[in-house]
C-alpha cells in the first residue's frame, strides 16, 4: 500500500512558499548585490544605441562640460555645459544626456533609461558664447531631471555623464566628463 504524504503544515507550508519566493526573486536580485545585470524597470528602455553612432570625446574647442570630481552617493551632482566660442552653439536641448558607470570589463555601461515609447525632442536651444546648459541631480535615488529613470545602482565606482545634443555639424559627437562617486 503506498503512503500518502501529510499534509503541510502552515509552517512547512510558509517554508516552501518562501523557497520558492526566493528562487523567484533571484532574478531581481542583482539590483541588490550590485550586478552588472542591472536593466531598467518594465516600461523602460536603456538607450545605449544612441553612442554607437556617436564619437564620445572628453575635450571640444568651442564647448566644456564640467562636473564635480567626486561626489558621495545622496550629494547632489552638478554638470555644466558651457558655449566657450565666439559663436552661438545650437543644441538640442538639456535631455541629451547620459551617465555611465566603468565596469570591470572595461566598458562603460548605461545607468539610466527612458520610457518605451520616449521619443527626443527635434526642438533646439542656440547658447550664446559664453551660456550654459546645467543639470543637477541625485545619483543615488531616481532623481533625474525629464523622462530618466535609473536602471543600476549608483555605487561607488569611476563613473561620466555625457552630453550628446549637439545639432547640425556635430550630431555625430557625444562630450563626456569624467567623475567618481566614492563612499
Amino acid at each position: 500500500m503506498a503512503s500518502k504524504s501529510p499534509p503541510l503544515s502552515r509552517r512547512r507550508l510558509l517554508a516552501v512558499g518562501s523557497s520558492a519566493g526566493i528562487i523567484a526573486f533571484g532574478g531581481c536580485l542583482g539590483s541588490i548585490t550590485r550586478s552588472e545585470q542591472e536593466v531598467c524597470s518594465s516600461g523602460y528602455r536603456e538607450i545605449g544605441g544612441v553612442f554607437t553612432e556617436r564619437s564620445i570625446v572628453n575635450y571640444l574647442r568651442y564647448a566644456s562640460l564640467t562636473v564635480p570630481q567626486s561626489i558621495r552617493p545622496g550629494e547632489k551632482f552638478v554638470a555644466t555645459l558651457t558655449n566657450e566660442s565666439t559663436d552661438p552653439l545650437t543644441t538640442l536641448g538639456k535631455r541629451r544626456y547620459m551617465i555611465q558607470r566603468l565596469s570591470p570589463d572595461g566598458m562603460w555601461r548605461n545607468t539610466i533609461g527612458v520610457p518605451e515609447k520616449y521619443e527626443w525632442s527635434p526642438s533646439q536651444r542656440v547658447l550664446e558664447p559664453g551660456e550654459e546648459l546645467s543639470w543637477e541631480m541625485t545619483l543615488d535615488v531616481n532623481e533625474f531631471s525629464g523622462p530618466f529613470q535609473r536602471c543600476t545602482t549608483h555605487i561607488p565606482a569611476t563613473y561620466r555623464f555625457i552630453y550628446w545634443g549637439f545639432s547640425e555639424h556635430d550630431a555625430g559627437i557625444a562630450l563626456a566628463a569624467p567623475f567618481a562617486i566614492v563612499e
